[in-house]
């Protein structure tokens, strides 16, 4: 996985609410950020002085400015210094600056660009869309975990349907009842979708308790880390579980797990109430794992895989992550017993 790769994306910093009154520091990518709110909006600077180096999220905002705790230097939101305490004649300079770093907030979140050495061919100009965190139809939840484990193996870990039957034995699925399903993977842009067809329920509780008559499921990857598990059926959407996972460093991702379901008779809330535990449970299992094949990683010096066709998704992971951008559609059909 090419962390280069990454920098050339918009990637998640915060919830819009992590983001109070108070500076609050963030790290991305190894990269340790101060990320603060004004009247005129989100600012993101390194968090560094560039004074004595201390950490500017231990300051405090004045007006449209960050202070810094130690000597009380003041930075605007592009990072240019705009007071220095105890100088009879302020002169500012380009070295006084602190570094800032592109922010934008949508959909909910607080979203950063870091800067690049070398300028990627393919980069974004926006941040990965969430559309359905403002559809008026949906009800959506979020809560917060993390995993130790690349964002690749992270990510595959969410969207394969093969592990359910050992990881979650039970609780999504089970070896002795599995079905012959259709599978039909797209690549296209920064992202891949598979569409399973055939496989009328899942064995698992969790599908006999929240569905009835599923007809399709989908599992797909937008870079640089929005993994979705979508159930329909023939009356919409049952539901969309989207993971947002925002990589702390190579071996480590924050991860917003973001449940939506169709708003209706039954208030959201209260399906959020009776599926959460459900869910953290299944989210739970799937942390344990994918740290302890970190830990073998770890011991093992890297990685020794071998894939066979059931393992769908992570050829087109690996290419994703490589940088690769799908200029057309590429389609490929699999069956498998799941």
């Amino acid at each position: 996985m090419s962390i280069h790769t990454l920098q050339s994306h918009w990637l998640p910093a915060c919830r819009k609410e992590e983001l109070r009154r108070k500076p609050l520091a963030v790290t991305v990518l190894d990269q340790e950020l101060v990320l603060f709110r004004t009247r005129s909006g989100v600012h993101a600077l390194m968090d560094r002085c560039p004074h004595r180096n201390v950490p500017l999220s231990g300051g405090v905002v004045q007006g449209d400015r960050i202070m810094c705790p130690y000597h009380g230097w003041e930075f605007d939101g592009n990072g240019v210094c705009t007071r220095v305490p105890g100088l009879c004649s302020f002169k500012p300079g380009e070295h006084m600056n602190a570094a800032a770093v592109r922010v934008a907030e949508q959909d909910g979140f607080i979203w950063i660009k870091l800067p690049e050495e070398t300028p990627a061919a393919e980069g974004e100009s926006a941040p990965a869309s969430l559309p359905f965190m403002k559809d008026p139809t949906l009800y959506s939840f979020v809560w917060k975990t993390a995993v130790r484990g690349t964002l690749l193996n992270a990510a595959e870990n969410l969207l394969d349907a093969t592990h359910t039957h050992y990881v979650h034995a039970g609780l999504i699925r089970t070896d002795k009842n599995r079905q012959r399903v259709k599978a039909c993977i797209t690549a296209s842009g920064s992202g891949v979708e598979i569409e399973y067809s055939g496989e009328s329920g899942q064995a698992g509780l969790i599908s006999r308790i929240f569905e009835r008559d599923r007809q399709t499921s989908y599992g797909r990857f937008l870079m640089p880390g929005v993994a979705q598990i979508e159930y329909r059926s023939s009356k919409g959407l049952t539901l969309l579980i989207t993971a947002l996972m925002k990589p702390t460093s190579a071996d480590y991702q924050d991860i917003y797990a973001i449940v939506t379901v169709k708003r209706g008779l039954i208030p959201g809330s209260l399906k959020k109430l009776v599926i959460t535990p459900f869910l953290k449970k299944a989210l739970k299992q799937d942390i344990r794992i994918v740290e302890v094949q970190q830990a073998a990683l770890e011991r093992a010096g890297g990685e020794d895989f071998h894939s066979t066709q059931a393992d769908l998704i992570r050829p087109y992971l690996e290419q994703l992550m490589r940088g690769r951008v799908y200029s057309s559609r590429v389609e490929k059909t699999v069956y498998l017993h799941v």
